[in-house]
């Protein structure tokens, strides 16, 4: 599946994903985390969707929010939120070039919608997209491959590394660990496969 198929995907369930969203409250894992970022950072937020809840809880918070979205009815929809300090691009995650360095990147349930052959790239590019310092929270998947799956009638594509080359991978890329969730549950985000918090050194 083409990330292009991807984006049609989620054009086609973009009402429907929105109005889900809608009757979400803000996962606790981003509360906590941008309880650890000082105020006002800067925070990009790959593969925003529409917005809410996660880039509305953090311009709201105060923060300097950049959103990013293959979907561009999500993006359209996450841009009528006209949130304070916050920006929206329809945008390949690859495609996204900036001279901005941020304090801290999100990917929430995004990097796994990538290609099985760009997920070795992903973590080099969020590394230079960071200040040293920067964190970096993302969910992961826990297996080594690639999968399809259906939400809203609409077939969608997943691929994720294994965990010990994802470990190996951070490190290469002047990553240090900071915290590592497997079989992460809380009540507000359900569950993931793995939820993890790294530090650019």
């Amino acid at each position: 599946m083409s990330n292009k198929e991807v984006q049609m995907a989620y054009n086609n369930i973009c009402e429907q994903w929105n109005d889900f969203c809608l009757g979400r409250d803000i996962n606790k894992c981003i509360v906590d985390f941008e309880r650890s970022l000082d105020r006002h950072s800067k925070i990009l937020d790959i593969g925003c969707g529409t917005g809410y809840p996660i880039a509305k809880y953090l311009a709201y918070c105060g923060h300097i929010v950049t959103g990013i979205d293959i979907s561009e009815n999500m993006i359209q929809k996450a841009k009528q939120l006209n949130l304070p300090n916050a920006n929206f691009f329809k945008t390949d995650f690859f495609d996204f070039h900036t001279d901005k360095k941020f304090d801290a990147v999100i990917a929430f349930d995004s990097m796994w919608h990538m290609r099985y052959c760009q997920q070795r790239q992903i973590y080099g590019k969020v590394a230079k997209l960071l200040v040293k310092g920067g964190q970096f929270l993302f969910t992961h998947g826990l297996s080594d491959g690639e999968s399809y799956g259906e939400m809203y009638g609409q077939q969608f594509y997943y691929s994720s590394i294994a965990f010990e080359e994802l470990q190996r991978i951070l490190l290469e890329t002047n990553f240090q660990i900071v915290q590592t969730y497997k079989n992460y549950v809380e009540a507000t985000t359900g569950s993931r496969d793995l939820l993890m918090i790294v530090k650019k050194k």
